[in-house]
């Protein structure tokens, strides 16, 4: 876990900066000695069916209800999950976020809602809306491709 961030700067399977997504980052170690730092539960999940023969022996998420940044990390075991409250969700639509406190969970429960729930429940809900958010992500991955090749052209003429 010490310098987890330099070690596993970027996600593997979204390449997004994990430092800048401190706040919803996940890290898994398996049982063979593969370590995936993904940027958020909708990654570990693809990280998690990727692995399937590989036994997760760690698993850990960033405390959302942790002061500074980046935010600490703490075992998903040992966590509460605040699903669908209205916090922006990393790859997807659907908030999933992890607290190490369920008082810190429930209080931003009272300002944004959502649902509390576990690790398990937080995981099968990524697994269910991965059709979804994946969609979403390629769109909006083709409009960010069209405005680049659009100033380009700008800047050639």
């Amino acid at each position: 876990l010490q310098d987890e961030l330099k070690k596993y700067p970027m996600c593997p399977y979204c390449g997004m900066d994990r430092t800048q997504w401190h706040h919803s980052r996940h890290l898994v170690h398996y049982d063979d000695g593969l370590v995936d730092g993904t940027c958020s539960i909708h990654c570990l999940a693809i990280s998690l069916s990727l692995n399937i023969d590989r036994g997760p022996k760690a698993i850990y998420a960033a405390d959302f209800g942790a002061e500074g940044k980046p935010k600490p990390l703490v075992e998903v075991d040992r966590a509460s999950y605040l699903v669908g409250a209205k916090l922006k969700g990393t790859m997807t639509k659907k908030s999933k976020m992890a607290f190490a406190s369920v008082d810190a969970a429930k209080a931003v429960q009272m300002e944004k809602g959502g649902e509390l729930g576990s690790f398990d429940d937080a995981l099968r809900e990524a697994h269910l809306s991965m059709a979804n958010d994946t969609m979403m992500i390629r769109k909006r991955r083709a409009e960010r491709v069209k405005r680049m090749m659009e100033k380009k052209m700008e800047m050639k003429k």
